[in-house]
């Protein structure tokens, strides 16, 4: 076997820390568990023969709420465990769904249930995942992100037909220009809900379908994305720095916080540049200088790495990383355009060059006035 093909296998073997893809059934019993979750799901993915979401593509988007059961042996920075077959007392589980028929009713439904919250508590955060995801692994992320970080504002997710599978990156790059249409209606649709705030994070390839939707807005409505998202967050997102800058170009104004998520540690993200000519991957966080003259908030979390299963999604499964941010209540604020103070408060090395800011996070004890 050629050194080439060790490399391949071996760097599929890493991205599986992605996620399982197995599909999750609904099992009533969860509703009963300690914690359930509401995570309201837009998808255009299509069906298979057994009536879960699949990878296939379809021309219909569509809709659902859905109430996740959550183990009690979960823990902080875990990935969610789920199964065809749930066992309760480990595995994440779909307790219930209600699926609406068009749009309309899951905006009423969206308003409704951010009404039903204090007015504090009416933030909208939008999870769109990247390459290698099933259907459940995007619905059980978003639960365990909105429990970990104790987030009490309303989560929804958009979740594009990935093939699920480590051969799959050519089809799921396809596929995230395939979304690109019904994504921009859904963050058309979030800005209708009444939320006071809409934060949108899109882990790897999910970024990538972030900034081509936003690009794709602004075509046709100039100055829509600053008026009505503010804040936006690619998380170890997997996007060549070029293509990155062409479509800053063209978003224009960013939104009151745009927040980019790195580290250097990303071996996903070094495949990714291995299997795409050398391009750098902007998650890799050798970009800031060339980004200088956009107000761009770059956060390194490669310290954090030893801490974390999973090295491309080092904020979603660092437990240390996890208590330093939820603890400056970091998640939720982000959606209030506080992202830069709070960074201030936790950031032992702040670097500005320009417009844009890096902060260098690293594990260390909660600071005082954050207890």
């Amino acid at each position: 076997m050629s050194s080439r093909s060790v490399i391949f296998g071996a760097s599929l073997l890493l991205i599986t820390a992605c996620g399982d893809r197995t599909p999750a059934p609904i099992v009533p019993q969860a509703q009963i568990q300690e914690e359930t979750v509401p995570v309201f799901v837009v998808t255009n993915r299509g069906r298979n023969s057994e009536g879960y979401f699949s990878d296939t593509r379809s021309d219909v988007t569509s809709y659902n709420k859905t109430l996740v059961g959550i183990p009690p042996s979960h823990e902080v920075g875990d990935a969610p465990r789920y199964s065809k077959k749930p066992n309760l007392n480990k595995h994440f589980a779909i307790a219930s769904q209600s699926n609406f028929q068009t749009d309309q009713e899951f905006l009423r439904e969206l308003r409704a249930e951010l009404q039903s919250r204090p007015p504090n508590e009416r933030e909208v955060t939008l999870f769109v995942h990247g390459y290698f995801n099933g259907y459940s692994d995007s619905v059980f992320r978003s639960a365990q992100m909105t429990t970990d970080f104790q987030n009490p504002g309303v989560g929804v997710v958009f979740s594009w037909p990935s093939a699920g599978h480590p051969a799959g990156y050519t089809y799921d790059r396809e596929s995230v220009l395939f979304a690109r249409d019904a994504m921009e209606e859904t963050l058309y649709l979030l800005s209708q809900a009444g939320a006071r705030n809409v934060l949108v994070i899109g882990h790897s390839m999910g970024g990538l379908l972030v900034m081509e939707a936003l690009r794709q807005i602004e075509l046709t409505r100039p100055g829509w994305t600053s008026r009505n998202i503010e804040t936006v967050m690619l998380v170890s997102p997997d996007i060549a720095v070029d293509l990155f800058h062409e479509q800053l170009e063209r978003v224009g104004t960013l939104p009151n916080q745009f927040v980019v998520i790195t580290s250097k540690n990303d071996r996903a993200l070094r495949f990714s540049s291995k299997l795409n000519s050398g391009t750098n991957r902007l998650g890799l966080g050798n970009s800031q200088d060339d980004l200088s003259d956009y107000p761009i908030l770059f956060v390194d979390v490669s310290d954090f790495s030893e801490d974390s299963k999973n090295t491309h999604f080092v904020l979603a499964e660092s437990p240390s990383l996890i208590a330093l941010m939820s603890g400056a209540q970091t998640h939720g604020q982000f959606a209030r355009g506080r992202s830069r103070s709070i960074l201030d408060q936790v950031s032992d090395t702040t670097l500005q060059a320009n417009q844009a800011v890096v902060y260098e996070l690293s594990p260390q004890e909660e600071p005082e006035n954050l207890r």
